[in-house]
């Protein structure tokens, strides 16, 4: 069995952990401010139901971040995007090269900004991998109990550099099986991350249910005129990709990759990707389809197709209007070519950030 730390008590923090110890391995649990940790306590472990049934009981519940992934195989980021650069810079400063850093899920930029840091630390990088989406798509239905609606069939899997993934995809099979396949570059990868495609118009053109915190499922909300701008959306993120020079999956085909639905309208894709979770609609700005979907997903894309000079008009509305209806400049909080050290990068500056670590 092996030793996993992750690193976030969140759904897909308490997903992970959950599972994997109840499937014996040494799982240790990090949550930087211990709130999300007292229900775990009190409880004696993490409750499953769905796709997964029990009870698992991890070793480890602290806040001491070393404590956590001393000695750990697998050290699993399973916070927001927004705790990415402040546990990264922690990271670099204490992990060992044996060890395997795995974003689950990274957003665009999430293993390369970890790269810097180890060099800016003048410290040897351990193994870096990242994943476009959580291989379990999962809420916590109340404290410490985890209701996983599925465990995907197929995510893809990048390292940073790229010639690095055959290593982390052997030392994950051991935890999950198959169930992460070669994504070739962490460009390719992150680009792949389809969250702010599903999340962001529903959310934005629905947000009175939002301010009225109605709860509808979010699959609900998903008219035809906006699957059309989901659609629309997701053409430019695939632009930007082909700019860049990698091959993104676009969001109809990852639901036939990750649900496998490949038939019926775009309303009718999402519901049967979707529709058994009934997951809520966001219930305040507060929510990460907002605070994570438009900052490190929507303006990092915006801001590398700023360097290469690709518009993208549809991404950059959807940046201001969410800026303005839950009044927080995602663009000066979010992940930008500059966060990156790429402002005033071209393609190859950017192509050999993500898939050889050369920043």
């Amino acid at each position: 069995m092996g030793s996993i730390a992750i690193l976030g008590a969140g759904n897909v923090g308490q997903a992970i952990g959950g599972h994997m110890s109840l499937n014996g391995h040494d799982v240790r649990i990090f949550d930087r401010w211990g709130r999300d940790l007292e229900p775990i306590r009190a409880n004696d472990g993490i409750g499953m139901t769905g796709d997964v049934e029990g009870h698992g009981t991890p070793s480890v519940l602290t806040t001491d971040l070393g404590q956590a992934v001393g000695g750990a195989e697998v050290v699993i980021v399973a916070a927001p995007a927004f705790a990415h650069a402040y546990l990264s810079k922690e990271l670099a400063s204490v992990l060992e090269p044996d060890q395997l850093v795995l974003f689950q899920p990274g957003v665009l930029g999430s293993g390369v900004e970890l790269a810097r840091l180890f060099t800016l630390a003048g410290r040897q990088p351990c193994l870096i991998a990242e994943t476009p989406t959580s291989l379990y798509t999962c809420r916590l239905r109340r404290p410490a109990q985890v209701y996983i609606g599925a465990i995907k069939h197929a995510v893809p899997l990048a390292a940073v550099p790229g010639a690095d993934t055959p290593r982390a995809l052997g030392i994950l099979r051991a935890y999950v099986g198959d169930r992460y396949v070669p994504g070739g570059d962490t460009l390719t990868v992150g680009l792949n991350n389809c969250n702010p495609i599903y999340h962001v118009p529903p959310a934005v053109l629905n947000f009175k249910t939002v301010e009225d915190a109605d709860g509808h499922p979010l699959h609900s909300l998903v008219t035809p005129r906006i699957a059309e701008v989901i659609d629309a959306l997701d053409r430019e993120r695939l632009a930007l990709a082909d700019a860049l020079g990698v091959k993104a999956a676009s969001f109809w085909d990852f639901l036939g990759t990750a649900y496998e639905v490949t038939e019926g309208s775009f309303v009718e894709r999402i519901v049967q990707g979707y529709g058994r979770q009934g997951f809520p609609e966001p219930d305040s700005v507060k929510h990460r389809y907002f605070t994570e979907d438009i900052p490190f997903g929507l303006v990092t894309w915006s801001s590398l197709a700023a360097q290469i000079g690709l518009p993208l008009p549809l991404t950059d509305s959807f940046v201001a209007l969410g800026t303005a209806l839950c009044g927080q400049d995602f663009v000066a909080g979010g992940r930008t070519a500059r966060t990156l050290g790429l402002l005033g990068s071209d393609v190859d500056g950017i192509r050999a950030a993500f898939i050889d670590g050369a920043v």
